[in-house]
């Protein structure tokens, strides 16, 4: 920017100047170095804050402006101290507010200072059109370029903070990540973070309660859907007996309480006293069944809590009852037990051997599994894996390098690894895997169904008679050398089937639309023979009558009822239309009774409810694994109340997000499951989605499953 010519002006003829002309330059028509200063002040404003000149008010320019620049030196006179000058708006500036830290003054101060409310209020007007300018101003180059050393100042301290504490990454796909940045960005100046002590105490709860509070659209659906109490036990790591509650619908599972039973005994009647107690918290009313394991105190505390609500159904968990087939066929058949403990010491020596497994894992994507006891379908899993990597199993015990490392293994290893050699070479050890595969398959499809949350309860009688189907066209298959244990697996199957709440599915299977579609009742059906509707079938209709005649409160609404099933088998009214019938085939049950069930109003109740409910207490199982991620060994000291909120608060506002538009789609997709993670309890989302994958054929399901005929035994 060029100034005019001007003369040095001593500090003293600037303060006892009047209205005479004064000009701010040099004899020689050089600047100072705080002339050069303001220059780049005034070069500075006009990249930043171009336009803005609010000080531009409260003084008068006494000639127009020559030129395109509207900027550089004018003659202007102070509305205030009437004084008159020549010079940058920099100095008029100056003129108001003085001059910069370490800058000497070069123009005299307005007599205005004297006066502070109207300094104040000159004060304020100038920096509030300052700062209104800079929002929408365009940086310049340089600015940019700071900007982009803070920002990545800031990124390094919050990777410091996440490394130093060992928080996962995935954190930063969270959605509350965003909002707690974009919260502190808005935070008032001078904004200190909650500390230690307000965390765990005040904060915690205030915290508590607004998760509670954001899950009031989850409750709404407790009186429309219905609700199942599911519950089960776990020791932490203090070794002290927790027991959990969760309130399960088809809109989630959300985690409600677990209490602490150290010095009592779990009998059935203490564990019903429990649940009873939660019972009444959510309103009986609402409540359809209650969904615990298959323990003989978890049945007997399902037999005293129907004593008190008739209409509530005890249900063994289904996944629980399926897992234990496989133990029955371990028993049972000893062919069956003998491929599988050879599979064990397969996969025991390579894991505890590094340099074979090294080996092995050079010539494989795939590892082997070291299946956990509680893994359900455990059986089926590890030998199914070992199917998988056979090819190089084998390539790995004949190559050289295997030879190698077995001459320079101790006498036991060798006798060990030389047995490895024989089973995995023997040709019959894998057409007994390929033959229990086969025979397991349905078994562990159904399992891997009823593994997870949702409304499952229309579907399992379904799934449960085809399984028997498909197990019987493998089993009595010509080649089959086992074809002559069909009947024994037909035993063991039917007798655990029923263990579980056999009424109760029957209804849930009887008010299913879908199954009543005579285009689905016209195709093929595992087993043979022909398929016939679920209203057709007696034994069906027993447990429907037997269910319905529990949650009836009278005998009135017990003859309601069967008059309004009667309407909708025989699709009177509303449901003799043709689209009705249609959109049975296709539509969500659940969705398809809220459309067209209003004809027969209890009986769309009773099924919008039954519909509803799960059919496994995996939801309860799975908190437990929140709970050793919150209450680890790092966090011993936590006590079970502290622990508990932390629980509520982690499992509850991801069951909340989980509805959010931003989950599904977007940079939330599934934000709470870890890909980095291979422990897949750490995730209940995960473990419910990937516990199961790699393990399937390359159909990630199997064709719809159809209901076997009436000639398959049951």
């Amino acid at each position: 920017m060029v100034f005019g010519r001007r003369k040095p002006v001593d500090q003293n003829d600037v303060e006892e100047a009047d209205t005479d002309h004064i000009d701010l330059t040099n004899d020689d028509g050089h600047k100072s170095a705080d002339d050069a200063a303001d220059e780049e002040d005034e070069s500075a404003d006009h990249d930043t804050a171009k336009g803005v000149k609010s000080l531009l008010d409260e003084v008068t320019i006494l000639d127009a402006p020559k030129g395109k620049n509207s900027g550089g030196s004018k003659p202007w006179r102070c509305k205030h101290c009437q004084k008159r000058y020549t010079s940058s708006y920099t100095r008029i500036r100056q003129h108001f507010f003085g001059p910069g830290p370490g800058k000497t003054p070069q123009i005299g101060r307005c007599s205005i200072a004297n006066d502070p409310v109207k300094y104040k209020k000159i004060y304020d007007k100038y920096h509030k059109a300052e700062k209104g300018q800079a929002s929408g101003s365009v940086p310049s180059p340089l600015v940019e370029a700071f900007a982009g050393v803070e920002r990545d100042d800031v990124d390094m301290k919050i990777m410091l903070f996440l490394c130093a504490n060992g928080i996962p990454f995935n954190v930063l796909r969270s959605p509350q990540y965003f909002e707690m940045v974009a919260a502190i960005q808005k935070a008032p100046k001078g904004y200190k973070p909650p500390s230690y002590e307000k965390a765990r105490t005040t904060l915690l709860d205030a915290c508590k309660r607004k998760v509670d509070a954001d899950l009031a659209p989850v409750r709404d659906t407790w009186y429309s859907h219905g609700v199942s109490v599911v519950s089960d036990g776990w020791t932490n790591m203090k070794n002290q007996p927790l027991i959990n509650v969760i309130a399960s619908n088809s809109r989630g599972s959300m985690f409600l309480y677990a209490e602490d039973f150290s010095g009592e005994e779990k009998t059935g009647e203490a564990i019903a006293q429990f649940l009873l107690q939660a019972i009444e918290e959510i309103g009986p009313a609402n409540v359809l069944q209650v969904i615990t394991d298959n323990a003989s105190n978890c049945k007997s505390a399902g037999r005293e809590i129907q004593k008190v609500h008739n209409h509530i159904f005890w249900s063994p968990c289904v996944v629980h009852t399926l897992n234990l087939v496989f133990k029955d066929f371990a028993n049972k058949f000893a062919w069956m037990v003998d491929t599988y403990q050879t599979g064990k010491v397969i996969v025991k020596f390579f894991r505890n051997h590094q340099h074979f497994l090294a080996l092995f894992r050079g010539k494989s994507e795939l590892d082997l599994l070291k299946v956990s006891k509680t893994r359900f379908a455990s059986h089926y899993i590890l030998l199914k894996r070992l199917m998988e990597v056979r090819e190089a199993l084998t390539t790995s015990v004949v190559s050289s390098k295997w030879k190698d490392l077995v001459r320079a293994c101790d006498t036991q290893t060798k006798n060990a690894a030389n047995a490895i050699v024989k089973n995995i070479m023997d040709e019959r050890f894998w057409d007994e895997i390929g033959i229990i595969l086969d025979i397991t398959k349905p078994l562990y499809y159904v399992i891997k169904f009823s593994d997870g949350e949702g409304p499952k309860a229309g579907d399992i009688y379904e799934k449960m008679d085809n399984m028997l189907g498909e197990i019987k066209d493998v089993m009595t298959k010509e080649d089959n050398p086992h074809k002559d244990d069909w009947p024994l697996v037909n035993d063991i199957i039917l007798d655990r089937w029923g263990k579980m709440n056999w009424s109760f599915h029957c209804l849930a299977f009887a008010l299913s639309p879908k199954y009543y579609d005579q285009q689905y009742l016209a195709t093929p059906a595992p087993g043979g023979g022909q398929r016939k509707a679920p209203n057709e079938d007696s034994e069906v209709m027993q447990g429907v009558m037997e269910a319905f005649s529990r949650i009836a409160e009278d005998k009135k609404e017990y003859a309601t009822l069967r008059e309004e099933f009667n309407k909708f088998i025989m699709k009177k009214g509303l449901y003799a239309l043709p689209p009705v019938q249609a959109d049975a085939a296709t539509m969500n049950a659940i969705d398809w009774w809220f459309n067209y069930g209003s004809e027969t109003p209890n009986l769309n109740e009773v099924a919008k409810r039954v519909l509803s409910q799960p059919i496994s207490s995996s939801s309860a199982e799975r908190n437990w694994s929140t709970y050793s991620f919150i209450h680890n060994v790092k966090r011993n000291k936590l006590n079970t109340k502290t622990a508990d909120k932390l629980v509520f608060i982690h499992a509850n506002e991801r069951l909340k997000r989980r509805f959010s538009e931003g989950y599904n789609a977007g940079p939330h997709y599934k934000w709470d499951v870890e890909p980095d993670n291979s422990l897949l309890e750490d995730s209940s989302l995960k473990l419910e989605q990937l516990r199961w994958a790699s393990l399937e054929d390359v159909a990630a399901e199997p064709p719809q499953k159809k209901r076997r005929t009436e000639n398959t035994t049951k």
